[in-house]
């Protein structure tokens, strides 16, 4: 059977398999018997359809924590308005978070937390800290310049303990280094990848206005209105992060993470990979172009690693 003979019931039952089954290989295996196939021509018409990255594996035991957060307003004394230099004397308050939202990749419930009734970010930070520092690696939009320098800062401002070392993957940066796009903001690139899951609009710099200085209802109901933004950005996030993962590459390797060989894929730890190019560098050592043929990731191996990939493959199939 070709991939061209398959009818909208068949599609529609290999996109619900890959999310329905708890890994891509019983997936491929029930799909294989019910289309009399072998499970290379299942992972090849995923592959098509662009599905071979199921969102509830996309890491296996790493825990990989998406997050946002909103920031407040800071209230600054000027002799008028305009362009203009503000030094650190002329603020009257100190930048706060109002709120946090997160997910682990692969789990459905999104999570939040918010800043008190009197503005406190403190209590707000310490319950955030006990999932941020479990993480393996952390997922945002911008979050290398932005979210990260401020959960360190605000950490460091009360004294808290926080893992100033955990590996970032900022999906707005990396886009930036490998793609040429009108726009790198996550309403553009959710548009232009055609993902489901867009960026909600607000109401601007009023819902800003009305959690910082309106009536305790204002602020309560426009907190609320806050948060469903925010939870709306991290599900966006996610989605472009398993959209795109396999072209922007890796801060970790999973493979190794959960036990595998280094020669594994990187973004989801897979064997079943394929030699795309042989490369020299400029010194004359030879590198290996693999492709992961579960999620489509390209990644390097040294001709040491892709050898050894060759007699453990080998030992496998004789």
């Amino acid at each position: 059977m070709k991939f061209k003979d398959l009818s909208e019931y068949d599609l529609e039952l290999i996109r619900g398999s890959y999310k329905s089954y708890n890994s891509k290989e019983e997936a491929q295996k029930f799909l294989a018997t019910t289309f009399q196939v072998e499970t290379r021509t299942i992972r090849k018409w995923a592959n098509r359809l662009e599905i071979n990255i199921m969102d509830k594996n996309a890491v296996d035991t790493a825990k990989v924590l998406i997050y946002d957060i909103e920031t407040a307003r800071v209230k600054a004394k000027i002799f008028w308005t305009g362009k203009q230099y503000i030094g650190h004397d002329q603020l009257m308050d100190e930048p706060k978070i109002i709120s946090i939202s997160w997910k682990w990749v692969g789990e459905d419930k999104v999570k939040h937390v918010t800043w008190d009734k009197n503005h406190c970010d403190k209590h707000m930070l310490l319950c955030f800290l006990q999932e941020y520092n479990k993480a393996d690696m952390v997922i945002g939009i911008n979050n290398d310049n932005f979210d990260n320098r401020w959960i360190n800062a605000r950490a460091a401002k009360y004294g808290f303990e926080v893992n100033t070392m955990v590996r970032s993957f900022d999906v707005q940066k990396e886009m930036k280094r490998l793609f040429r796009l009108p726009s790198y903001s996550m309403k553009y690139t959710a548009q232009y990848f055609n993902l489901v899951e867009r960026k909600l609009e607000h109401e601007g710099i009023i819902m800003w206005q009305m959690i910082e200085e309106g009536t305790l209802a204002q602020q309560d109901e426009y907190l609320k209105k806050m948060v469903e933004y925010n939870i709306q950005d991290i599900l966006t996030t996610e989605a472009l992060y398993v959209y795109l993962r396999k072209y922007l590459g890796h801060k970790m390797h999973f493979g190794v993470f959960n036990n595998k060989p280094k020669y594994t894929c990187p973004c989801c730890g897979g064997e079943h990979i394929n030699l795309l190019q042989t490369q020299v560098t400029p010194a004359g050592t030879v590198q290996r172009v693999m492709r992961c043929k579960d999620d489509g990731t390209q990644f390097r191996l040294t001709n040491k690693l892709y050898l050894q990939f060759i007699e453990n493959r080998d030992e496998r199939t004789s």
